[in-house]
């Protein structure tokens, strides 16, 4: 998040300033041209939208890391993806009004979603579109 914060400072001071910004994680190569697109069109709408997916696995929830507390609703899940798209003014109110440094968000998005009144359009993903987090994760890029 700081270094996402420290870039987008930096892209603030140019002396012209996008409508939209696009944040795309690196641990994301495979993310294609046309989710982009599609994402873009999405934040025209809604002033912020993110790629993400249909989660199809039950996911149970643990505060102990012990046993299970309960299992959420799979039909209401969605597994979050880069890239995210934001009307720029929108990103830059959420980094001035929202503490965010002493309790970090995992994502853009969820910065975003903390500002009142404020929606965040999800753009399905059906393409592979991996995280790589672990070098074993490598090896759903190569082909």
């Amino acid at each position: 998040m700081e270094s996402i914060a420290n870039a987008f400072a930096f892209l603030m001071t140019l002396p012209q300033v996008p409508e939209f910004i696009a944040i795309h994680d690196a641990a994301r190569p495979l993310a294609s041209a046309e989710l982009l697109g599609r994402c873009v069109v999405a934040a025209r709408e809604f002033g912020a939208a993110i790629a993400a997916h249909r989660v199809t696995d039950t996911i149970h929830a643990s505060s102990d890391g012990v046993c299970l507390d309960g299992t959420p609703i799979r039909e209401t899940l969605w597994a979050a993806e880069t890239p995210q798209v934001f009307r720029t003014e929108l990103y830059a109110r959420a980094l001035r009004e929202i503490d965010w440094r002493g309790n970090p968000p995992t994502d853009d998005a969820e910065l975003v979603l903390q500002l009142p009144g404020v929606q965040v359009r999800l753009v399905e993903n059906t393409e592979v579109n991996p995280k790589i987090t672990y070098r074993h994760d490598l090896r759903l890029c190569q082909g």
